[in-house]
């Protein structure tokens, strides 16, 4: 038998695997990136400056915050997942008041920052005041999207900002089982598919007196991915943003029928007055 010496074969082995992994990372990277919500880049075109305009104007006004995570093997964008379908249908003209986003779990601290940018910036806890002045906040996530899903909600908590709603689907994490004190409402729903003993299907609160869960729902006949198509799920999210919409209309009923009536602590020039020299009275309605 013959062998063929192949001089520093030993030393490029290592290199060539090291590259192959290198390149395989960044084929990834991109891949992913691409399915990053927002990550996108647009050409320089007149358009393109008039959307991100537009854009940048209505997130500066809303009122309500979806943000969904897909599962781990999936695009932000993938239009058969029902994580990405309510976000579709929450961008449309009818819901002037909400913003709307998905991503994918890899990239859960993009989706926790893109959040926060509607929040006051400061560090700690929010006043009652600022907590009352920002949105509201809907978080749905799916397979390994549960999981990143909670961990904005912790990453919440810190701040002491309440969550509206959570909403877990075929959850899979080793993180995803408790509640924290700050979710206010909490559902979760899962199936017997191949993942079944993988997925959450339990709930703890970290404080029951803080948190309802709403449903624990097995979804019969369902697949890891046709599950977040369940139109129960649409239906809590949709049923959220109604309330909190009647909630806002009845605060902003209140405040019409009941305006304050401010007074200067002291005699001064009308054109001298700033906002911290008003002191301001509740008139009580007849």
């Amino acid at each position: 038998m013959t062998h063929t010496n192949r001089p520093g074969f030993s030393h490029t082995a290592p290199l060539r695997t090291a590259c192959l992994t290198l390149l395989l990372c960044c084929v990834r990277g991109c891949f992913c990136a691409r399915g990053v919500q927002g990550q996108n880049v647009l050409p320089a075109t007149e358009s393109a400056v008039t959307k991100i305009s537009s854009t940048a104007e209505h997130e500066a006004n809303c009122r309500i915050i979806y943000l969904g995570f897909v599962g781990a093997l999936e695009r932000s964008d993938n239009k058969d997942s029902g994580v990405v379908q309510i976000r579709n249908e929450l961008r449309g003209k009818e819901f002037p008041d909400v913003c709307a986003r998905s991503y994918s779990p890899y990239f859960w601290t993009d989706g926790r920052d893109w959040l926060l940018m509607h929040f006051p910036s400061h560090v700690g806890e929010l006043s009652p005041d600022e907590l009352q002045h920002s949105p509201r906040v809907i978080l749905v996530g799916h397979s390994m999207g549960g999981w990143a899903m909670m961990s904005v909600a912790r990453e919440l908590r810190r701040r002491d900002i309440p969550v509206e709603l959570t909403i877990q689907v075929d959850s899979v994490g080793i993180t995803d089982y408790t509640l924290p004190r700050n979710v206010r409402n909490g559902a979760i729903f899962y199936a017997h598919d191949v993942l079944m003993f993988l997925t959450t299907k339990r709930l703890r609160r970290e404080d029951p007196s803080r948190t309802r869960i709403l449903a624990k729902v097995t979804v019969a006949g369902a697949g890891h991915e046709s599950i977040t198509r369940d139109p129960r799920i649409r239906e809590l999210v949709m049923n959220a943003v109604e309330h909190l919409r009647a909630a806002f209309a009845a605060e902003q009923v209140l405040i019409v029928s009941n305006p304050p009536r401010c007074f200067a602590r002291r005699t001064i020039a009308v054109d001298q007055l700033s906002h911290h020299q008003l002191s301001c009275s509740r008139r009580s309605t007849p």
